[in-house]
């Protein structure tokens, strides 16, 4: 393995937020920090080491992070990787989390267990970075399956170290989290930074506590996980990384806002399926819409091509004035949207995805799951990010765009600094997840009272914290943001067909199914839940084989859906103890082989 250290100091802001990007951040290297003896180490600066190496890891600078690995897998993201999966997920795909964790974070752990003494009590640290490290460990497990642990760090005894058995480092990490709750129990943060709750050790119980709760669902002892207390069930205890506005020195905003922002245009290409779920029939002109999608997805253009939009008929010149009429425009538009003048994919044809796999209404404009095709010239007509999660624009343009003659442009373009100027947050373990967890393990039990309970419960949550973000937007036109009955008819509506949703239905001879049941209606809230922070997607389809409703892939053959994906080429190109797999079909132990349909 190789064992390539790095000593990472680094400047923290903290006011009543704390604003820290790590990034983009310039990191000074000085000496290694596993060279130095322990009594010139500093714990407060490997305890920050391991805090940005960790949410480097899940977040998403890059593109591999847990969290947007998840999210494409699940549809929550668009994944334009390429048309076949294996190639796509290729051995460069978990380099840089792997790095992360076995060169940053397990030395910096090892070195502050040989500062700790009772003479230098370093229980909040090793709190920290033993509940950091379980999550770790139990992320690389879900990926990868079988990794390296028992000799990971102790190169000069075990210079090629060899694989685990995954199910033996999932029991590990458990335990650790045992250990880092009695250590959080006893524990006075000091001078430590801690990028995530402040301090506060009541709040990292909760998290350990929800993060064995997360292990008991992942490999089904589903009466635990219902059972579970002074667990994450409120947005005050959401275990989330916030950013902050600074363009430089260093830049600290939003990964997503840094790439939508920009003076040319957005960057980032979003999941046409869960638009299309969220926006439901006609927009604000149907009880389906979602409350959240004005806050996750701010559009640029009043139409996309191909697909119909909502006028309204201001000075009345096709009926009575002020009447909301369907503006249905078949024609393509090959240079901004190629597929638009293409015929639907055969296998794609008379199925719901038909509809989608190119363009949405009411002017959302994204891409289908593993739509790879070149980049054409959309930078200001792709919808962009919102004020949710990644500090945006609000989107304020009305539904049914004000015609009055002409079709001028709706003046809603991204712009360096509009919105929230990147103020948002890297979810990670939030209520609403708890909520939509409990809920799945009260489904595999029978107890349906309690899964429409916990739903319930989730969907508000969620809701509830995304109109929140809507202050962040100062230049916000909050005249069309839902106002609570429209917010409480939706989750009724949402909660009506999952109360009347069979427990279980078949699917056609396509794969789609017949009628939604119960954990299809869960799994695509709980997806619409994850947005922004769904590293657990991955894990649901896999568990449940739901929601079978999610976008099938554009490409006709994208290969086997994976159960796993492969090492990392660098450590298997340094390490003859591992072998790279031959393929993506390898079932990590707790993973009954359900499959989804939609893949």
């Amino acid at each position: 393995m190789k064992k390539v250290y790095k000593f990472l100091l680094m400047m923290v802001v903290i006011s009543s937020s704390l604003f820290y990007s790590c990034e983009t951040t310039q990191l000074e290297i000085t000496d290694n920090p596993n060279g130095l003896s322990p009594d010139k180490a500093d714990p407060d600066f490997l305890l920050n080491s391991i805090q940005v190496n960790y949410k480097n890891s899940i977040g998403r600078e890059t593109t591999t992070g847990f969290n947007n690995l998840g999210e494409q897998l699940g549809r929550i993201a668009q994944m334009n990787r390429g048309s076949d999966y294996l190639a796509s997920l290729d051995g460069g795909t978990l380099d840089r989390p792997w790095s992360n964790f076995y060169s940053g974070m397990l030395p910096d752990i090892a070195n502050i267990e040989a500062l700790n003494s009772p003479d230098n009590d370093l229980s909040f640290h090793l709190g920290i970075a033993k509940t950091l490290e379980a999550h770790m460990m139990m992320l690389l497990v879900d990926y990868l399956g079988d990794i390296v642990f028992s000799q990971a760090t102790n190169p000069s005894e075990f210079p090629t170290p060899a694989l685990d058995n995954d199910q033996d480092v999932y029991n590990a990490a458990i335990a650790l989290l045992d250990d880092a709750k009695t250590l959080m129990e006893n524990a006075s943060p000091g001078s430590a930074t801690d990028l995530f709750y402040q301090g506060d050790t009541t709040k990292w119980i909760k998290l350990i506590n929800t993060l064995k709760m997360r292990a008991n669902l992942t490999v089904g002892n589903y009466q635990a996980v219902v059972d579970a207390t002074n667990v994450i069930e409120d947005t005050a205890d959401d275990f989330e990384f916030k950013y902050g506005t600074n363009v430089l020195s260093p830049d600290n905003r939003h990964p997503d806002y840094i790439a939508d922002y920009r003076s040319d245009g957005a960057n980032i290409y979003k999941s046409n399926w869960l638009m299309n779920l969220m926006v439901g029939d006609f927009g604000d002109f149907s009880s389906d819409t979602d409350p959240r999608r004005r806050y996750y997805f701010y559009r640029q253009t009043w139409r996309t091509p191909g697909n119909y939009a909502l006028i309204r008929d201001v000075n009345g010149q096709f009926g009575d004035p002020g009447s909301v009429l369907i503006f249905n425009d078949d024609t393509g538009n090959g240079e901004t949207l190629q597929c638009s003048i293409q015929d639907v994919p055969p296998h794609l044809q008379f199925t719901p995805d038909e509809n989608i796999w190119c363009s949405l209404p009411l002017g959302y404009w994204g891409r289908s799951h593993m739509d790879s095709q070149g980049i054409p010239p959309d930078n200001f007509t792709r919808t962009a990010s919102g004020v949710y999660p990644a500090g945006g624009s609000f989107d304020g343009t009305p539904d049914a765009f004000p015609f009055v003659g002409d079709f001028p442009d709706i003046q809603q373009q991204v712009a360096l600094g509009n919105g929230g100027g990147g103020a948002g947050i890297e979810p990670i373990m939030l209520a609403s997840y708890v909520h939509f967890m409990k809920a799945e393990a009260s489904l595999h039990l029978g107890n349906t009272a309690d899964a429409s309970t916990h739903m319930r419960a989730g969907i508000t949550t969620s809701i509830n914290k995304v109109m929140s973000f809507g202050s962040l937007d100062p230049s916000a036109d909050m005249s069309q943001a839902p106002d609570q009955d429209t917010v409480n008819a939706f989750i009724d509506l949402i909660m009506s067909q999952f109360d009347a949703a069979p427990t279980s239905s078949g699917v056609d001879g396509r794969g789609y199914p017949v009628t939604k049941d119960k954990m299809d209606i869960l799994g695509e809230q709980y997806f619409v839940a994850m947005y922004g922070g769904g590293a657990d997607a991955f894990n649901f389809i896999r568990r449940t084989g739901y929601p079978r409703t999610i976008a099938r892939s554009v490409s006709s053959d994208p290969g086997v859906f994976p159960r796993t994906i492969l090492y990392p080429s660098t450590e298997v190109s340094s390490n003859p103890s591992i072998l790279q797999r031959p393929d993506n079909s390898t079932k990590v132990f707790w993973d009954a082989g359900i499959i989804n349909p939609a893949n």
